[in-house]
């Protein structure tokens, strides 16, 4: 039985406020107005909401580590729209850094952002970085910011991508926001290389017909299910704590070292009892297949069990 203090009145309060903004759908295609009102909503959606886009980050960095990207110590890394800094630290903890600038329109997100870096590791330095003129960073993270843009600002970004070295963007993985990604990445493509999760360069073929679109699932961390503060505080809020959806790109000015799988898996597959059905992008475009238990029964136990450690499928068998 799950033993814990209910969360606070006042972090509750902070919590539904701020999701309410989040999901507001009478926002069009306008930029989402600043809602920091004080460090409270900082530390409140940083405990919770940030909490679970680090997921997506660990998710979506585990997988640019496995296509080859390594650790640099030396670079300036920029965190665009950062919040409270999750984005910043997850890929500083993976990837290194030696500086950290934290940009965001509130002057407090900046702040907090750049003391919770400082906070997770104390070797790094960290900074507000509220005008980007003349900034040209070795690697520019975007966090969960396209869905937040006017054409303006979509404008800026574009402009601060092109002055990048390596650049990955992790967004809701929703149907909207994914396709922009797409949409962005065919933009990025004559300048950069696709580093992940793309099994190629070409168009994206998620674009092809309206309904598809290219997400994925993070996994959180098991104790989420077993520390009653997090299962307490996600009734409350009425949050589904297994489903993590994201969608993802990373790019880089030199291609990755290591060759890209044949394909990557999209989406949740459909579990049946003999066999599941899954969706694939490849060069050719998606694809479905089907994994069977009699034939692979150590791959279809992991789309049953552990769907998110499965990203490709083994080559079949001769």
């Amino acid at each position: 039985m799950l033993r814990a203090m209910p969360p606070s009145r006042d972090l509750m309060i902070r919590l539904h406020r701020l999701r309410e903004l989040f999901l507001a759908e009478d926002r069009g295609d306008g930029a989402l107005p600043d809602y920091w009102r004080d460090d409270g909503d900082l530390r409140a959606y940083d405990r919770v909401f940030a909490a679970r886009i680090g997921w997506k980050w660990d998710a979506a960095m585990a997988e640019c580590e496995d296509r080859g990207w390594r650790r640099d110590d030396h670079a300036v890394v920029l965190d665009y729209g950062c919040g409270t800094g999750i984005a910043a630290r997850r890929f500083a903890r993976r990837f290194g850094a030696r500086e950290v600038l934290c940009h965001d329109r509130s002057p407090a997100a900046m702040r907090f952002a750049a003391r919770a870096v400082v906070a997770d590791d104390d070797r790094l330095r960290a900074r507000a970085a509220p005008d980007l003129a003349d900034v040209r960073p070795d690697v520019l993270l975007v966090s969960h910011v396209l869905g937040e843009l006017d054409e303006r600002g979509a404008a800026a970004l574009q402009e601060l991508i092109a002055r990048s070295r390596r650049v990955v963007l992790v967004e809701p993985g929703n149907k909207a926001t994914s396709r922009r990604l797409g949409e962005l990445r065919a933009r990025l493509l004559p300048t950069f290389a696709v580093i992940a999760p793309c099994p190629h360069a070409t168009d994206c073929p998620a674009l092809a017909r309206r309904d598809d679109w290219c997400h994925f699932f993070a996994a959180p961390p098991p104790e989420v299910f077993t520390t009653g503060e997090w299962v307490l505080t996600a009734r409350e809020l009425g949050i589904d704590l297994r489903s993590l959806p994201y969608a993802f790109l990373a790019l880089d000015r030199e291609p990755s070292p290591l060759p890209a799988p044949p394909h990557r898996l999209l989406g949740r597959s459909d579990l049946g009892k003999h066999e599941h059905r899954v969706q694939l992008c490849t060069a050719a475009g998606l694809q479905e297949t089907r994994v069977a238990k009699r034939h692979d029964p150590a791959t279809f136990r992991a789309l049953k069990k552990e769907p998110q450690t499965v990203r490709w499928l083994p080559p079949a068998a001769p």
